[in-house]
């Protein structure tokens, strides 16, 4: 090597060392006052671990761990709104798959976003190099490189060390798991601080006869046939979170807010929530003649299917079951978000499918009685739980296709079974 080119490598290296001390230098300032947050939260001194979290913040916006650790500074000073907004700021951010990366090179403004194939790839100076990793012993003008997949060109690159530094993006997968187990506990505590919403209102059906069933439907909804019913009442709404947390003291659902409705229940706890509040769980007669209100269509509203009436698994939903048309909510919305059916109940379809009190037997409306049926009978109905014992759930949900949201659609699921799309509303004898 010449003269020269020694002074060539020698002013690389230098501006090299440069980069990596000002990048190492401006990281090392960060990972010291984390340092100094977590010691603060550690003597009890909440007031400045949070004021030193926030300082980082301002500098490194997007740091997942340091966003998770003041929230929980500020759940112990009792900041719940904060906390939760930290937090959802988190749930929000991309699940790292250990290979996307942002890359910042040296004299570039933006860093571009690639994803890392080899961690380190060594190229000798002299002789032919190739995309292969030496393992041969590493000599002094040995050049360690990233390689990488850049999506803006969709070529793989080598990128000097020496010249670029890489940033993994996304969260860990089990750490965005306890991110989300603490965002639902904020939630439950910031309902509990609001109380209960919702009025526990009822519309009242005076004793009258309908046609219960679907001939063109699927074989459990045939064949279709007169029941005549009591006066009862039913719920305007479905349950809300709101109002099964404060009294069971406890939410089991996965998509939490005051007023969405309460999900991922079991029977027996939507049983026991209607027996709290001197109700009980609707039959599936009782069901069928409240959504239905009068009409004789396949919905409420028609025979078509219309979005703009029900919370379904659209476009938007996570599953896609539905085609192209958005209802405005991925998942469960708040209770009362869609136009009531005739008379004045919300979300009889979609939303959250409800448990009804009925066991599913597949032919049982062939030897249904007419008068006030109430489903098969069983003689313990614990011995008898599981298996193919199911209790009859009505209404479809925001995880179903438009034709489950059909008036007459009936299913069924295992009592003790949480589902995110399942939920419940009570009835009442007059």
């Amino acid at each position: 090597m010449t003269a020269l080119n020694h002074k060539i490598v020698s002013l690389l290296n230098a501006f090299a060392f440069v980069f990596i001390l000002a990048v190492s230098s401006a990281h090392a300032t960060l990972s010291q006052m984390v340092d100094e947050a977590d010691h603060a939260v550690a003597s009890g001194d909440m007031v400045k671990a949070e004021s030193v979290y926030s300082s980082v913040l301002e500098k490194d916006s997007e740091n997942y761990r340091v966003l998770r650790s003041l929230a929980d500074v500020k759940i112990g000073m009792g900041k719940l709104k904060e906390a939760e907004a930290l937090l959802a700021k988190v749930l929000k951010m991309e699940v790292s798959t250990g290979r996307n990366v942002l890359v910042y090179t040296r004299g570039e403004e933006k860093p571009r976003a690639a994803e890392l194939v080899d961690e380190t790839v060594i190229l000798q100076t002299v002789g032919k190099n190739n995309m292969r990793n030496y393992l041969a012993p590493v000599d002094e003008n040995a050049v360690p490189h990233f390689r990488l997949f850049f999506k803006d060109t969709g070529k793989l690159e080598l990128v000097s060390k020496a010249q670029a530094q890489i940033r993994y993006v996304g969260v860990p997968r089990s750490t965005m798991v306890m991110v989300q187990e603490r965002h639902n506990e904020v939630m439950d505590k910031l309902m509990a601080e609001k109380g209960v919403t919702g009025t526990g209102e009822m519309v009242r059906f005076e004793a009258g006869c309908f046609i219960m069933g679907n001939d063109k439907g699927h074989v459990i909804e045939r064949p279709a046939h007169e029941v005549c019913l009591s006066a009862f009442k039913i719920d305007t709404h479905e349950v809300r979170q709101s109002e099964f947390l404060a009294l069971m003291k406890h939410n089991p659902s996965r998509f939490k807010g005051a007023d969405l409705p309460v999900e991922s229940v079991t029977y027996d706890e939507a049983s026991d929530y209607c027996k709290n509040v001197g109700k009980r769980i609707p039959t599936e007669a009782e069901w069928e003649f409240s959504a239905r209100a009068g009409t004789t269509t396949l919905y409420y509203w028609g025979d078509e299917f219309d979005p703009a009436k029900a919370n379904f698994c659209d476009s938007d939903c996570e599953l896609n079951l539905g085609g192209t048309v958005p209802d405005g909510y991925v998942h469960t919305a708040p209770v009362g978000s869609f136009p009531p059916n005739p008379a004045g109940l919300y979300d009889m379809a979609g939303n959250v499918s409800e448990w009804v009190a009925d066991w599913m037997e597949d032919n049982y409306y062939v030897l249904s009685p007419k008068n006030d049926p109430k489903g098969p009978e069983r003689m313990d109905e614990k011995i008898m739980r599981g298996g193919t014992n199911n209790k009859v759930i009505r209404g479809g949900s925001w995880k179903t296709n438009p034709v489950s949201l059909q008036s007459a659609v009936r299913k069924s699921i295992w009592m003790d079974y949480r589902l995110e799309g399942l939920g419940f509303r009570c009835a009442k004898s007059e």
